[in-house]
């Protein structure tokens, strides 16, 4: 584990702004920063960061924290791996308690069973021939760490030889548990050993080449291999796409590596059926226009529909290819087409047309009635989208629905149905009572004020007794409460507790004028709420 002073070291160092504003632009915004938010589809700057309290929040999603977390949830890391990125960012060296070694394991563990699988595939006849006739020469197998997982006692030999316990080997997915006890993970398949971003291996692919109807899985789930989020092959295209500023996202392991081996150096796989929430970032990092080349089967089209809808709505340009004739760009490869294939890729359809097009074809509207719901259900997508982009899908949309130009609006800025349940943007400082938040961030300062308030007065005049709670509390900075009133900007700060006093009795009087108007206070209370609006009035 990470030494607590280290961390400590690191954040003093760390300045926020520097490491947001590496990934996202920000804009000054008085004494902080305010940038759109990457946790959700923000449309307008959501996001605010204080340099001096080392802290970033979302008034909308809520997500927040220090730099830390940020590049946590930006680049879906683990703490103690973010910690180290920025560490090797800032130059900072880190010390590690005696426990360390326990992290070094699951790298020793995989990197162990990676070696042990090459070897074991120059000895398999039958999996070297399955290859071959897939057109994967030694060189290509070499250049991906091609191997072979034998049988499962043949890999649980490995591991007790290795003195590597059922447990930690548990942890990074090498092996599986059931009634019967542990068995390996990959049993008689080819492996494709797995890298992640930062081009530490995380786990593996295995395909069959017998009769197994799972042809191709991968490591289970763990602490260090979520599927959701990697991309098979991205550690060899990362210089590739970055230079050319474009991602090819094929479907499967055999398909990046052939379009590696054809040139398409930017090629990377999902290791599921389509890309997901969790890819987003890692797209992102740079200006990167994506072309989806999924197979044409009715599973590779559903993919790309379900993948150009995201893209697009996180306003990431790019177009679909799929292949016809029911060939994969692994196929193609193999039978000599590397040149056809390339001029395939070349051209594609818009993400967002591609999305349109497909949405409408599903739809199959007819009658008039159901055109307007395919009508509102390309709306619910364009919606989402900038104005711009939104509109240029009008003339597709009159097209393909035959209906005429005026009648509809594709983008957010114009009328829309009374169905739809999405709703403008709303500027957070619109649902805050700024009275209240003054208050409340004088009482954040001072702790005088924070005893008075609760002596005095108390959570019940408060509308937003959530933040009156964490102030009152034990709350650290990361309470996203706290976090939302340290970044409120030009409040009212008070030098006296008088002051203090003068500020709060209209909230406290409005809080009792509105229980005597609600009409639920016996005689008793009535009287009692007088007495104390009376009061209150009277106070100077």
């Amino acid at each position: 584990m990470i030494s607590k002073n280290s961390i400590e070291n690191l954040k003093n160092i760390v300045d926020i702004v520097d490491v947001i504003g590496s990934y996202i632009p920000l804009k000054k915004s008085g004494a902080n920063f305010v940038c759109v938010c990457p946790f959700h589809n923000d449309k307008h700057p959501s996001m605010s960061i204080s340099p001096s309290k080392g802290i970033y929040h979302c008034f909308s999603c809520k997500a927040g924290g220090d730099a830390i977390k940020f590049v946590m949830e930006y680049e879906k890391l683990g703490y103690a791996e973010a910690i180290e990125k920025l560490a090797s960012i800032y130059n900072v060296s880190l010390e590690y308690t005696s426990s360390k070694s326990e992290l070094k394991v699951d790298k020793k563990i995989l990197e162990n069973l990676n070696l042990h699988y090459k070897i074991l595939l120059y000895k398999n006849s039958e999996a070297l021939n399955y290859l071959k006739h897939r057109s994967i020469t030694d060189s290509i197998i070499e250049k991906w760490e091609l191997g072979w997982a034998a049988s499962s006692q043949n890999t649980l030999n490995l591991l007790q030889n290795e003195g590597i316990e059922p447990k930690e080997a548990l942890e990074v997915g090498a092996i599986k548990e059931n009634e019967n006890g542990y068995y390996a993970s990959f049993i008689n398949r080819i492996t494709f050993p797995i890298y992640n971003h930062l081009g530490s291996l995380v786990g593996f692919g295995g395909r069959t080449i017998s009769d197994n109807p799972a042809k191709y899985i991968n490591s289970p789930q763990s602490q260090i291999f979520d599927k959701s989020k990697i991309f098979y092959g991205y550690d060899k295209a990362k210089s590739e796409i970055y230079r050319s500023q474009s991602m090819v996202i094929c479907e499967g392991y055999m398909d990046c590596i052939m379009l590696h081996a054809a040139g398409v150096n930017n090629a990377v796989a999902v290791l599921g059926t389509a890309l997901t929430q969790k890819h987003i970032p890692l797209i992102k990092r740079g200006d990167i226009k994506v072309t989806l080349s999924f197979d044409s089967d009715a599973a590779g089209v559903n993919a790309a529909f379900k993948s150009s809808k995201l893209l697009v709505e996180h306003q990431i340009d790019g177009k679909v290819v799929l292949i016809s004739g029911g060939k994969d760009p692994a196929e193609l490869v193999a039978s000599g087409k590397e040149m056809e294939l390339k001029e395939i890729l070349k051209g594609g359809m818009e993400l967002g047309e591609f999305y349109i097009r497909e949405l409408i074809a599903n739809l199959n509207p007819q009658s008039p009635l159901e055109k307007a719901k395919a009508l509102r259900a390309i709306q619910e997508f364009s919606f989402n989208l900038d104005p711009i982009v939104a509109q240029s899908y009008n003339s597709l949309v009159v097209t393909l629905l035959k209906i005429e130009p005026g009648s509809f609006s594709l983008s957010r800025s114009s009328s829309k149905p009374s169905s739809t349940n999405l709703n403008p943007p709303i500027k957070f400082t619109e649902q805050k009572d700024i009275a209240e938040l003054s208050i409340l961030k004088n009482m954040l300062i001072n702790p005088e004020f924070c005893e008075v308030v609760k002596r005095y007065y108390g959570v019940e005049i408060f509308k937003d007794k959530a933040t009156y709670r964490a102030v009152t509390g034990s709350q650290s900075s990361n309470n996203e409460h706290i976090r939302e009133l340290e970044l409120y900007e030009n409040l009212e700060e008070y030098k006296s507790v008088e002051d203090l006093h003068s500020a709060i009795r209209p909230l406290a009087i409005r809080y009792y004028e509105g229980l005597l108007k609600s009409g639920r206070l016996s005689i008793e209370e009535i009287i009692e709420c007088k007495k104390r609006i009376s009061i209150l009035k009277g106070k100077r």
